[in-house]
């Protein structure tokens, strides 16, 4: 019996070091842009981290086009694209090309990343597919080589100068944390993704993504201001970091977010905050999660942090909600952009 099959929307670092993972359980198709079919021909290497390994990335096929697959029936579709991206206009149409592949067969669900609000509608609206069939799933940290992100001492040089993408794993061996859902999608695709022996799927309760994305971009930005380095430097730039903590604050206040929301307003104060954060970047090691998120927050999907921080103030607009610390936040953010950009 052959595998399932898997289309991935995008073939960066997110795309290429997930779809290695479920290549063990399934065939990988990859949807790239027009004319770059080229830029993914096998095999790409991957460094992990962790274990000091290269891995060949090779059983796998490319397509320009949705329409190349038409007829073919997925398991589900992996959607890399981030917000920014997922809203442009060329995102909107691959988006409506992979609905026309997908649509008819309720089988097949989707797993996106894209961080905004009202995105699961978004969504649902250009694939043509029910709310039901969407899940959102959070990767591990990818990344292309670069000279922004250096290479810990304990690295294998030789073979990290050889590698096409670099990944850190989830605590608890973790490619991927995945929504639970009550159709057994979340549950299949962990089943599928575990058959590569080495990583797994971490199944979340069923909680409002969007709370999720804003109560981590809302710091990362707060971070973007404070110019990166170490967590503990940003927490000391207290008067910053209290900003960026009270944005959190409105954020999660925001009625949309319920009764859970209004809760972590009042627990997600300066300490615990402070906390979750270093937390994170001590369990990236040895990745450094600072010199990541400058890469890759502070460049690649800048935009789409910034379109969520100003969705966040348009959304406690309409509902009598001043949000003065995010205006404020997205002041300096942008005057940070300016600056770097100049």
């Amino acid at each position: 019996m052959s595998n399932p099959q898997i289309l991935i929307n995008g073939a960066g670092a997110v795309g290429l070091s997930q779809g290695y993972h479920l290549s063990t359980g399934a065939s990988i198709t990859y949807l790239v842009r027009p004319g770059r079919k080229p830029a993914y021909v096998a095999p790409k290497r991957l460094y992990d981290y962790k274990t000091n390994s290269l891995h060949i990335f090779d059983d796998y096929r490319v397509i320009e086009s949705a329409s190349e697959v038409n007829g073919e029936s997925f398991f589900c579709v992996f959607d890399t694209l981030d917000g920014a991206t997922a809203r442009s206009e060329n995102g909107a149409a691959t988006l409506r090309s992979v609905g026309e592949v997908i649509r008819n067969d309720p089988k097949t669900f989707v797993v996106y990343d894209a961080a905004g609000l009202d995105m699961k509608s978004y969504y649902s609206s250009l694939l043509g597919i029910p709310q039901d069939r969407l899940l959102v799933g959070i990767s591990m940290l990818a990344h292309q080589p670069t000279e922004q992100i250096s290479l810990p001492a304990e690295a294998k040089a030789d073979l990290a100068a050889q590698a096409n993408l670099f990944y850190i794993q989830n605590p608890g061996k973790a490619g991927m944390a995945l929504q639970k859902d009550s159709h057994g999608n979340a549950a299949a695709f962990k089943e599928l993704y575990s058959k590569n022996g080495e990583l797994t799927v971490s199944l979340i309760p069923s909680i409002d993504p969007e709370l999720l994305f804003s109560l981590g971009i809302v710091v990362l930005m707060g971070w973007y201001v404070h110019g990166y380095g170490q967590m503990r430097g940003f927490v000391n730039n207290t008067e910053l970091w209290n900003l960026t903590v009270r944005a959190q604050g409105e954020a999660l206040a925001l009625p949309r977010f319920g009764w859970t929301g209004y809760i972590l307003s009042w627990i997600m104060g300066s300490w615990i905050s402070a906390k979750m954060n270093s937390s994170m970047e001590t369990q990236a090691l040895p990745l450094s999660y600072p010199e990541f998120n400058a890469f890759h927050h502070g460049g690649k999907v800048v935009k789409q942090d910034i379109a969520l921080l100003k969705e966040l103030v348009e959304e406690g607009t309409k509902t009598g909600k001043t949000m003065e610390a995010m205006h404020e936040l997205i002041k300096r953010v942008e005057g940070a952009q300016k600056k770097r950009s100049s």
